[in-house]
């Protein structure tokens, strides 16, 4: 067994950021953000009452996301 600490470094990792609106509305209002798209589906249909198939995801920024988490309710 190697006792002995690995000599690479981690791998500097960034989470992703998403959000979920209803693929029928034009304005593309977020209904969920968060960093697991099964997850922000789930939670959107949930909050909606609709078919999880009526959702669409798009990749948002770390400072959209932040904004976003602090205005939609949980």
């Amino acid at each position: 067994m190697n006792m002995h600490p690995s000599v690479r470094s981690m791998p500097d990792f960034t989470p992703d950021y998403f959000s979920a609106h209803l693929t029928d509305d034009p304005a593309k209002e977020p209904i969920a953000v968060g960093e697991i798209i099964l997850g922000i589906i789930a939670t959107a249909a949930n909050k909606l009452g609709r078919d999880r198939k009526e959702f669409s995801v798009e990749r948002i920024t770390k400072e959209q996301f932040q904004t976003l988490k602090s205005f939609l309710p949980t």
